[in-house]
């Protein structure tokens, strides 16, 4: 069935490489889940990526802030064997991709191509040498911090920051990263780290799960100042889909919510102080609760166009694209609860008179552009 202007949602949706720059499935990998079955607990596996038409995904490997020094190679590395364990399990169905033309082979061959990448800058433990390690593993970017700052980096939620932006050897780390062909990943960096790494970095960079402060102030998204840099950068900014940071009401809910059930969520927290994935499970309840109320703000597909949009209108359509953060967030628009329903975005995309050029820019060519200059050379 044809849309308006005479696209056909369906085909393009087929026809495009969609590329997802940010999921955290890998944290239920290494319990042990197996991704070639179709699960209901979280938000990706092998049939419902197929369903939903995603080409490219990028696998995080996310340390938590709190992590020690000494621990967190040894962590990275169990997530990415989970990874390569997983890829060598279903070579006929995903394939790991370290440059962006192997990547389009591996499209090419009706695969999934799975890019490796690493969530907060605490991973390297404050060595280059580990930098170099996880890109000799197959790791292509590198997310700088997460939701605290470290030593070298100042995160985004951090209000009294310890030094401005990134130190001396935080600066290292991002001419290293140039110098080897990783992408640099601001998601979660405080205004003045972005500033210094777009002024430092000689490559486009990105910022893989991020949405407009304009439609939703919160700390973690993106000023039209940073958007506008970032573009002229030649890098993407890829939109989450996290109800939080589309809409600022949800976190008034979400807040009333945690406090009803503050006393259930402690005990959680307390059962499975470093279990992320266990945690997440044991409060399923919790998400249902939350889902429920957030029916009530009409945060939908059309949500996440907006700040697609807005971005657009900022700096035109070369510099926006997708990072789902399917299985690391709890709460989701209305339509878009797991990587099955991507093909919806396309569809409000064409309903809103977008061609199809510039719909094929947002739904990959655009990170594909920086894949490629950043890593093919």
């Amino acid at each position: 069935m044809c849309s308006s202007g005479g696209i056909d949602p369906d085909r393009l949706h087929r026809e495009a490489l969609v590329a997802d720059l940010h999921c955290d499935t890998v944290l239920r990998m290494k319990k042990g889940f197996d991704f070639s079955v179709r699960d209901t607990s979280g938000q990706m596996d092998i049939p419902r990526m197929r369903q939903g038409g995603v080409d490219l995904e990028a696998f995080a490997c996310w340390i938590p802030s709190d992590t020690p020094l000494d621990s967190c190679v040894a962590k990275v590395d169990l997530m990415l064997d989970s990874l390569y364990e997983q890829t060598g399990r279903y070579p006929d169905q995903i394939a790991v991709c370290k440059s962006a033309a192997k990547a389009e082979a591996i499209v090419s061959s009706g695969r999934i191509a799975a890019f490796l990448a690493i969530e907060n800058g605490l991973a390297i433990a404050n060595e280059l040498a580990n930098l170099r390690h996880y890109f000799e593993r197959g790791v292509r970017y590198m997310t700088l911090v997460h939701t605290a700052s470290h030593d070298w980096c100042i995160s985004s939620a951090d209000t009294t920051p310890a030094f401005d932006g990134v130190t001396p050897f935080g600066e290292k780390v991002v001419r290293e990263m140039n110098r080897l062909g990783m992408i640099i990943d601001i998601s979660h960096a405080g205004p003045a780290a972005v500033a210094r790494v777009l002024a430092i970095s000689s490559d486009p960079i990105i910022a893989s799960h991020s949405c407009a402060y304009a439609l939703c102030p919160r700390d973690r998204n993106l000023s039209d100042e940073q958007i506008k840099a970032i573009a002229q950068n030649g890098g993407v900014i890829a939109i989450n889909f996290f109800s939080g940071y589309l809409d600022y009401r949800f976190n008034a809910i979400a807040d009333s919510v945690k406090e009803e059930y503050r006393s259930e969520i402690d005990s959680i927290d307390a059962l499975y102080p470093n279990d992320y994935g266990a945690r997440h499970k044991a409060l399923a309840w919790l998400f249902e609760i939350l889902d429920e109320r957030q029916s009530k703000l009409d945060i939908t597909i059309g949500t996440v166009i907006d700040h697609i949009e807005h971005i657009v209108k900022l700096v035109g359509p070369d510099h926006v694209g997708l990072g789902s953060d399917f299985d690391g967030v709890f709460a989701f628009p209305k339509g878009l609860n797991d990587c099955s329903k991507m093909p919806a975005i396309t569809a409000e995309l064409v309903r809103r008179g977008y061609s199809e050029e510039d719909i094929r820019k947002i739904l990959g060519v655009n990170f594909m552009r920086v894949f490629r200059q950043v890593c093919d050379r």
